[in-house]
């Protein structure tokens, strides 16, 4: 018996002093990655990867196909310094190594152009830079755990662009709307893996560029790159900027997941190889949300309760020699229902009275197909095909509780579309660019909408049919020497419902004037389609005759000019100024009047347009920042605009997106507990100016028992300037085999309730505001093993 107790307690010790030294140790993780050519995405073999500050140093170099990895990697914030003879080293900061899932990196290097004499080349901090190497202007790379990090973003990629210079958010903090420089929101051209998409947010209302929540998680997501005026030549039918994120491939030799739980919902991911032979593998992620909360938090959401689904994903099926075959698909729904009070001696707003449906799906796939011809070139081409419908329906309930519609949607659309790229580089200084893309596209729509001009609810359009859209381009960037560069090209349309073309020149500049001062200078050209109901929209003559008074319309089209200046006070700090004007023309307008589709932010006209309207935006952004190092970073972004467009009565007016001004200050700061776990604090302010609006004339509604718009005073007014302050407070536990994340995360903390616009409620024969909902949490807990 003694011997038992005595063998007992020596187990009992052995095993506490194990559990011990193991909890002491610091868990680990594997980095792997590839290197590759920026321009002809060749890789490069032989590359010295090197993690920095590591004792003992743990470093590799790449294959023959550029790929690396570094094992044993103990967890935290680790920088990665990568450097290849003849080219350009880099550093890649503060990677985020967990416990939970591997890391995979993309890591671009630039050839070094020969010099006369020899130069010393240090390594330079890679963090903003763009992933197109055609971009000089404009344009700004972010990261997945940008999006996850930034406080207000709510892991949300569309949400996170609000931050940077030149991008105003709107004032109702359950909208993702983006509005570039003073442009329209619709003026944005999304893209997922080089591929054309619709607007890829849930609860988007017709044409529009908002929404409140995008269809797919950032778990999917690489690095992206966000494009603010002059973009490159490949990109085409867009007039204020481009929005061109990245799907990652799954971990190729491990199976990974993650699991999240909060009180929005449920988020499930999974990746990892198809089999142990092979380098293809599969990513998915699925999400599901009932918003019911929210009717907790804001009372007059207690009828509304709005919920989505989605799925995207990417499968990566490399070959020996026939190239790589993608497949990327993104699938959403949402559905959002507004019950109006039955009880009429209830009513206090026009919203008590309102009954509303909207529902909006979206999917879109895609083949891709990438293949090197040589070490010089590459092939890149696709086919794909995208949906989208709206489903939106709202009345209003009269006194006698029949229901007055206002509004009455059902839009289908698809698009098919084949593109192909050829990219070469003839050597250090020249790469050159061109494709070309046809896309067939097809409609479906049954539109009915009350004229904001005569109150008369009507048919804007009923039919259907399909039409084409070709594009084309061509560019060359050219690296006269390894301080100054140029890219110039041209993008081409052609629109065979009403055979407009456009011819778009593009032209940039940048000069590394000395090794802290960058100058750069871009042009370009742009032109945009409407949404073809826009030009199928009807006007009921007699009831035989129906007119299509819009279908000429041409093209809105602008052009930009850009002029930048790059200061890098440190490795890890800089500060950009980047000024620009913008004049917009050929926009479709109302003859006579002050309405202009410069304003819209989708929807549909029932009455006669022209393209004789025009727009100006200028204005400067300024960005001070402070990248993430010694576990604290900060962004201050100011931009300073001003934004006018004339109407077809040829008067000046301010446009209804002239904010003047935003000012957004970011920061954060992680500390390290136990050498494993991280907590990490973020906030944000922002102020941003009012959008101005059409006031309401109340006695003419009085009169005519509607909404009646006072037109003499139209964008002469403005609503009140909003600010916000958001919170982030996550914590990262690291353990053997996972890692769990909790996050709170508060938008709005002030519980501000800005107005969002203002409204005629005939019951009551006043004008009441629509007033912005209050402070928004979000809770969760999310595993990764």
């Amino acid at each position: 018996m003694k011997q038992l107790m005595k063998l007992t307690t020596i187990m009992v010790i052995l095993y506490l002093t194990a559990s011990t030294i193991l909890q002491a140790q610091t868990p680990t993780q594997t980095i792997r990655g590839k290197v590759f050519d920026a321009d002809s995405k060749t890789g490069l073999p032989g590359a010295n990867v090197i993690l920095l500050n590591s004792q003992p140093l743990i470093g590799t170099t790449t294959d023959v196909n550029g790929n690396f990895i570094l094992d044993k990697v103990p967890v935290g914030r680790k920088s990665i310094q990568v450097s290849y003879i003849g080219y350009k080293p880099v550093v890649k900061p503060e990677i985020l190594v967990s416990s939970g899932k591997e890391v995979f990196l993309s890591i671009e290097l630039e050839e070094e152009v020969l010099q006369a004499k020899e130069v010393e080349i240090k390594a330079t901090i890679e963090k903003d830079r763009a992933i197109n190497s055609m971009a000089m202007v404009s344009a700004r790379s972010f990261s997945v755990e940008e999006s996850r990090r930034y406080a207000g973003s709510a892991d949300d990629p569309m949400r996170a662009v609000s931050n940077f210079a030149g991008v105003a958010s709107s004032a109702d903090v359950n909208s993702n709307e983006i509005v570039i420089r003073g442009n329209s929101p619709k003026g944005l051209l999304w893209r997922v893996d080089g591929i054309d998409i619709p607007n890829p947010n849930h609860f988007a209302y017709v044409g529009t560029s908002g929404g409140g929540i995008t269809m797919f998680s950032s778990q999917v997501l690489s690095n992206s790159d966000f494009y603010t005026a002059a973009f490159p030549s490949e990109y085409g039918n867009a007039l204020s900027g481009v929005f061109d994120m990245r799907f990652r491939n799954g971990n190729s030799s491990k199976h990974e997941f993650a699991f999240q739980v909060g009180i929005q919902g449920l988020d499930l991911s999974a990746e990892g190889p198809f089999s142990r032979k092979s380098q293809a593998s599969y990513l998915f992620n699925y999400r599901y949300s009932i918003l019911a909360f929210l009717q907790y938090i804001d009372p007059g959401m207690k009828n509304k309760i709005p919920s989505y689904q989605d799925l995207s994903f990417k499968i990566n099926l490399p070959t020996k020699k026939a190239g790589t075959f993608s497949i990327v698909g993104i699938g959403g729904i949402s559905r959002s229902k507004y019950i109006p009070e039955q009880d009429s001696s209830q009513w206090k707003t026009l919203e008590d009275r309102t009954q509303s449906l909207l529902n909006n799906n979206m999917g879109a796939i895609a083949l891709i197909h990438h293949i090197p011809l040589s070490r010089q070139t590459y092939v890149r081409s696709y086919i794909s095909g995208t949906y989208n419908s709206i489903h939106y329906e709202n009345s209003l309930l009269s006194p006698a509780y029949s229901l007055m519609p206002q509004d009455s949607v059902k839009q289908e659309n698809y698009r098919f579309t084949a593109g192909i790229v050829l990219n070469h580089k003839f050597g250090a200084k020249h790469t050159s660019r061109s494709g070309f893309t046809y896309t067939r596209l097809f409609f479906n729509n049954d539109i009915h909408s009350v004229n904001p001009f005569t109150g008369i609810f009507s048919e804007v359009y009923n039919g259907n049919g399909n039409t084409d859209l070709i594009q084309a381009f061509s560019e060359s960037k050219i690296d006269f020497t390894s301080k100054f560069a140029i890219n110039a090209g041209l993008h081409f349309q052609y629109f065979l419902l009403n055979r407009h073309y456009a011819i778009e020149p593009r032209i940039a500049l940048r000069w590394q004037a000395a090794p802290k001062h960058a100058f750069s200078l871009g042009y370009g050209s742009h032109a945009q389609t409407e949404d073809v109901g826009v030009y199928l929209a009807g006007i009921q003559i007699t009831p035989e005759e129906n007119v299509q008074p819009n279908k000429k319309l041409n093209f809105s089209r602008s052009r930009h000019f850009v002029l930048g200046y790059d200061y890098m006070i440190r490795p890890e700090l800089r500060l950009k100024l980047e000024g620009y004007y913008q004049y917009l023309y050929d926009i479709p307008v109302m003859p006579g009047s002050y309405y202009s589709l410069i304003n819209s932010s989708g929807g549909f006209y029932n009455d006669t347009l022209s393209n004789e309207g025009t727009g100006r935006n200028a204005g400067i952004d300024i960005t001070f920042e402070k990248f993430l190092t010694r576990q604290y970073y900060y962004l201050v972004t100011v931009s300073l605009f001003d934004s006018k467009y004339k109407g077809g009565d040829g008067i000046e007016r301010n446009t209804k997106f002239n904010a003047n001004y935003v000012v957004n200050l970011l920061g954060g700061k992680e500390w390290t507990i136990r050498k494993k776990n991280i907590l990490g604090v973020n906030l944000k302010a922002s102020l941003t100016g009012g959008e101005y609006y059409v006031p309401i004339d109340l006695e003419q509604s009085k009169l005519q028992h509607r909404e009646v718009s006072d037109d003499s005073r139209a964008y002469s007014v403005k609503l009140p300037d909003f600010y916000y302050l958001d919170l982030t407070i996550t914590y990262r536990t690291n353990h053997k085999k996972y890692s769990g994340i909790w996050a709170i995360q508060l938008k709005n903390l002030l519980n501000q309730k800005p107005d969002l616009g203002y409204v005629y409620n005939d019951f009551n024969q006043s004008v009441e505001p629509v007033k912005g909902m209050g402070i928004l949490p979000f809770v969760s807990y999310k595993i990764e093993f």
